[in-house]
């Protein structure tokens, strides 16, 4: 792939080298994530200088920039605004206001190496299946025998991390990266044997399945499978691929919670969960008044805080992920308009009533309403929701060139799983997060607009 090294080779070997150990970098953590970035960009500008900052923009672009000096406005405003009050705290916004800058550079570095066919996506798709691989079988071995390969031992019995230590999100790496080891694999690797190709996939959708299931990250295995079925309503091409999975996914499911009591209990209590969120309004909710009185005469006042109110009746909250998003739309309220800037929801939130505080409010779209505003969330609303209709729509409603674009199929889905509305998410703002986002949308755009400039 990489033979008779002449300067130009050098070059190319260096950038994928770099772009395909993004997917190692999410195992190894932030430090390496922003290294690895920042390699990206530092040596794309040394080796295509001049051609990278003359890249033609699409409307995509176009308002992904917008979205950008629009967040240095409200860091700069917020900045004075916080000094006035908390100096340090100002400081801290307006930094990481400056610091998040390095993501609209990252992607168009990405655009523009797409462009210029300069990534290799076979190269990507076997480190990326190498590694998901090495994670799902370090997951299974910590399982079975309480230690990975590493020496970590098993924080929760209910969730296992494998490399990621204390970090309990494999299940969340394994959803992310999955899809696109599964469906590019038929496109650029040929299989003489068609049925070694389904024996292949298969298996790969098998081991992480199983993998996810032991992770006990429970949302991500659900966004695993409703691509799955996404992608079987959409591309019926790949039925013979993902059919048999998706006919074993509740056996598979059964016979893990029947033999282990710690999944049992895990995916037991997510039933539950989710009867907290649907049936929020049940008459089993319902505070009386007596209820309150007391409450408040014992002291306990975040029984006011934890209620929402429909028809003149308060209901309590007993989910935490509603608490939560209550919480992050209160601090929404605080600055309607231009939000606090980048990192003010801990603040924000302290200034909230019997509020139980975290670094964010657990959705990515409550979080920029609260820090962006409702500018910054109109804008990344229309950002969004063009980015769907120039691929989604374009690719499966209308009759357009983008059918052809077979590899463009994981990074739609993943990319909207990942900004699904309605679900529990980290920051938006942290290294990992806007890295995965930007990186995933960077080669959406590209392979949505320059629907040639793919490499083999």
């Amino acid at each position: 792939m990489f033979t008779n090294l002449s300067r130009q080779n050098y070059k190319y070997f260096i950038i994928n080298f770099l772009f395909s150990s993004l997917v190692l970098s999410f195992i190894v953590g932030n430090l390496f994530i922003n290294a690895n970035v920042l390699l990206i960009i530092i040596f794309s500008l040394f080796f295509y200088n001049k051609e990278l900052l003359n890249i033609k923009i699409n409307t995509i672009d176009k308002i992904l920039i917008i979205f950008f000096i629009y967040i240095l406005l409200t860091g700069v405003i917020n900045n004075f605004l916080y000094s006035a009050e908390d100096a340090a705290y100002s400081n801290i916004v307006l930094k990481k206001t400056i610091l998040f800058f390095r993501f609209l550079f990252f992607y168009f570095t990405i655009r523009f190496l797409i462009m210029k066919n300069l990534i290799n996506f076979k190269f990507f798709i076997i480190v990326c299946s190498i590694l998901l691989i090495f994670v799902c079988f370090d997951i299974i071995y910590q399982y079975y025998f309480k230690l990975d390969i590493f020496g970590f031992e098993i924080i929760d019995p209910r969730r296992i991390s494998g490399p990621f230590g204390d970090e309990l999100i494999a299940g969340s790496f394994i959803q992310r990266f999955s899809l696109i080891s599964i469906f590019l694999l038929p496109i650029y690797f040929k299989f003489k044997n068609k049925y070694l190709l389904y024996t292949v996939i298969f298996l790969f959708l098998l081991i992480f399945l199983i993998s996810l299931v032991f992770s006990g990250n429970r949302i991500p295995m659900i966004f695993f499978v409703l691509s799955l079925l996404g992608i079987l309503i959409c591309e019926r091409k790949f039925w013979k691929y993902i059919l048999p999975l998706l006919i074993l996914i509740p056996i598979i499911l059964a016979t893990s919670i029947l033999l282990n009591k710690n999944i049992y209990y895990h995916f037991g209590h997510f039933k539950t969960k989710a009867e907290q969120i649907f049936f929020i309004f049940s008459k089993d909710n319902i505070i009386t008044e007596n209820e309150i009185k007391n409450e408040i005469e014992n002291g306990f006042k975040k029984i006011l805080f934890y209620t929402v109110e429909l028809n003149g009746v308060k209901y309590r909250i007993t989910n935490t992920h509603v608490k939560e998003f209550k919480t992050g739309f209160l601090a929404w309220k605080k600055n309607k308009f231009l939000g606090g800037g980048i990192k003010s929801f801990r603040k924000n939130c302290k200034t909230i009533k019997d509020a139980n505080c975290s670094n964010h409010p657990h959705n990515y779209f409550l979080e920029i309403l609260a820090e962006l505003g409702l500018f910054g969330f109109l804008i990344v609303s229309y950002l969004f929701l063009f980015l769907f209709y120039k691929t989604f729509v374009k690719k499966y409603l209308i009759k357009s060139n983008l059918n052809k674009v077979e590899i463009i199929t994981p990074f739609i889905f993943l990319f909207f799983t990942e900004i699904f509305p309605i679900k529990s998410t980290g920051s938006f703002f942290t290294t990992g997060n806007a890295t995965y986002i930007f990186l995933i949308m960077s080669i959406l755009v590209s392979l949505a607009i320059d629907k040639n400039k793919i490499a083999e």
